[in-house]
């Protein structure tokens, strides 16, 4: 069964509601930032008066403010709206739901078995300097029921921008028995281990591209380094989060993070981009992404990414864009394999 990390963090019930109002839940915004509002949107009037609803597909709508200062959301250029915003409220909605509508026992973990987001229309993407805020309309579709719990959810989500739609995204999860979870991690480390080197007793100095490479400002936020191997246009890198980051970071004895894939792609097709193509960080967007997992990639082992690019093209507007393929490993396992598009808004 394939199967990728990204455990959420567990995320508060909603407050008590009178029987006739939506269920409205003020969740905890992505790592400090304003809550996210919660609407459960069901197909029946029965459906607001309960706390669970039936396992069959269900609707929300989650608003939020997009930040304005943030230290990983807002660092970099201030060009764009950080795509990676979106994903991390529609993640964190999706784990929410799960518990609170859907019955999951809190102790399974979720897990991505595939996951991507796409960029519509770029225009309200673009930072204006004034606040705007964004909307999530979410069709959650439970499947492999027994016993009225799903074991997994596909998602499927519309992004809004000041009431812009502009971007869409869908998930396959996978919410894995602990003693499943506890044996893939076990398996897919030893396997990890025989082709990687063992964690140093004493960390290395973290090599990282400069930030701006990344379309970043903090060196804290920068998750790749320069290349190990640059052969025929195949580049390789390491991806190396801060010890400890916020976002980024899996703790110790932890998996890799799922946020790590979605930036570190966008990060390192930036920097092939750049090399191979002359694109300016500051004004490439990542308009595509999608990836599959394969499995729990370990927080303390070396992760590396290769980056493989198609010729440059040019949409209908005649702005360069550059197809990627991009393949995340530890050691000789691959965890995940991942397509990006960058386009260079100029």
């Amino acid at each position: 069964m394939d199967s990728a990390p990204n455990a959420s963090d567990a995320l508060a019930r909603p407050p008590a509601t009178a029987p006739t109002d939506p269920l409205t839940a003020g969740l905890p915004g992505p790592h400090g930032m304003a809550p996210l509002h919660l609407l459960h949107r069901p197909d029946t009037p029965e459906g607001f008066l309960l706390d669970a609803t039936a396992p069959v597909e269900q609707h929300f709508a989650l608003s939020a403010e997009l930040p304005e200062e943030h230290p990983v959301f807002n660092d970099g250029p201030d060009t764009f709206h950080d795509l990676l915003f979106a994903a991390e409220s529609l993640r964190q909605a999706t784990f929410f739901v799960a518990h609170q509508y859907f019955r999951v026992p809190a102790d399974r973990p979720a897990v991505f078995v595939s996951s991507g987001i796409d960029v519509r229309e770029l225009t309200p993407w673009r930072r204006t300097g004034r606040p705007a805020s964004m909307t999530l309309d979410i069709t959650l579709n439970p499947v492999d029921v027994v016993n009225g719990i799903p074991r997994g959810l596909e998602c499927r989500g519309g992004v809004a921008i000041d009431g812009v739609s502009c971007g869409s995204g869908t998930a396959r999860l996978q919410f894995l028995m602990p003693r499943v979870y506890r044996a893939h991690r076990e398996l897919g480390r030893r396997e990890s281990l025989r082709g990687a080197l063992p964690p140093a007793s004493q960390p290395a100095p973290r090599p990282t591209v400069r930030p701006e490479q990344a379309g970043r400002g903090d060196v804290r936020n920068v998750l790749v380094g320069p290349p190990l191997r640059a052969v025929d246009g195949e580049f390789m890198l390491p991806v190396t989060p801060q010890p400890g980051h916020e976002t980024f970071h899996g703790g110790p004895g932890g998996h890799i993070p799922g946020t790590v894939f979605l930036e570190a792609s966008r990060q390192a097709a930036l920097v092939v981009a750049a090399e191979l193509q002359g694109f300016e960080p500051a004004h490439a967007v990542l308009t595509h992404w999608w990836a599959s997992f394969r499995g729990f990639g370990e927080a303390d082992l070396p992760l590396t990414c290769t980056v493989n690019t198609r010729d440059p093209l040019r949409d209908r507007a005649g702005r360069p864009i550059v197809h990627t393929r991009i393949t995340f490993s530890q050691g000789s396992r691959v965890l995940c394999t991942a397509t990006a598009t960058l386009l260079q808004d100029c």
